[in-house]
């Protein structure tokens, strides 16, 4: 399995530095600066702390931060889940916790106040999410992000599906979101729906201690959604500069062997950085 991340991934990591996304032929992709642009970070509890790598990567660029991470998220629904905005949803065993829901957190903010957005046309509604679903965005918004990046995965691995890697060639309407690669092309085929000039820059799950069994298959997983998809992904389970065994030995990097202490959160987004200034210019 280490062969196949690694050769996996030295393939993936190629096409980013060869290639733009197919939204931004017309840009000029790598030549964009990121100083005084606006970031979006969506994930689970390796994102959401104010001081993660998110901020970590944002402070390097002078980038203005929206993070929409939520402790305990999973890129997949469950059956049980509901188009859910609330920014703090209950943590634990939540089954609206989930990506798809930060993605419409985000939607409202792109799309002008008022305005239905359809692709929540029926669905189930969390009691605390007022159906249907509309844009918060008004006239005077100044929330015009550059780059959007997603980092989740490690919760998924504990149970949930990967999936047929056919879901990555179906309509973003068509995919199952359940599964890694439908919930992967819906997000990101949405996102360019409503924000077709902004970047999206997927990162894998890192490596944690102890280390489940499932994790590299789901970081192989969005790695090759990445290639199908046309969207960047950095393999951090690969180039964080943490490693299970040094987890193993004593916690040198995740306070818990899961969570960043703010050393293990500075080398996340140093890895991070490192491939921005590479896909859009330094700073």
């Amino acid at each position: 399995m280490k062969t196949l991340l690694r050769t996996t991934s030295i393939a993936i990591l190629s096409t980013i530095f060869l290639c733009c996304q197919s939204q931004n032929e017309g840009n000029s992709g790598n030549s964009l600066p990121l100083s005084g642009q606006q970031m979006v970070a969506m994930g689970n509890s390796i994102t959401a702390p104010k001081n993660s790598w998110a901020w970590v990567t944002a402070q390097y660029f002078d980038m203005e931060l929206t993070n929409l991470a939520v402790s305990g998220a999973t890129w997949t629904d469950t059956p049980q889940t509901t188009v859910d905005t609330n920014p703090a949803p209950v943590y634990g065993n939540n089954t609206n916790n989930v990506i798809s829901n930060q993605v419409f957190r985000f939607l409202q903010m792109v799309v002008p106040k008022g305005t239905v957005i359809p692709e929540t046309e029926g669905e189930a509604f969390h009691n605390d999410t007022p159906s249907p679903l509309t844009g918060i965005k008004n006239s005077d918004s100044t929330f015009d992000p550059f780059i959007v990046i997603i980092s989740c995965g490690t919760n998924d691995s504990g149970g949930r599906t990967i999936g047929d890697i056919a879901e990555l060639g179906k309509s973003y309407q068509e995919a199952d979101r359940e599964t890694l690669y439908g919930a992967i092309n819906w997000a990101v085929s949405v996102i360019r729906k409503y924000a077709p000039g902004i970047r999206i820059v997927l990162l894998t799950p890192i490596q944690r201690a102890p280390l489940p069994e499932r994790l590299p298959l789901f970081v192989d997983a969005i790695l090759s959604a990445g290639e199908k998809l046309n969207c960047p992904v950095i393999n951090m389970y690969e180039e964080s500069g943490i490693t299970t065994e040094d987890e193993t030995q004593g916690h040198k990097y995740l306070y818990d062997g899961l969570h960043p202490t703010a050393e293990g959160s500075q080398l996340m987004g140093n890895a991070v950085i490192r491939h921005l200034e590479a896909l859009y210019g330094e700073k």
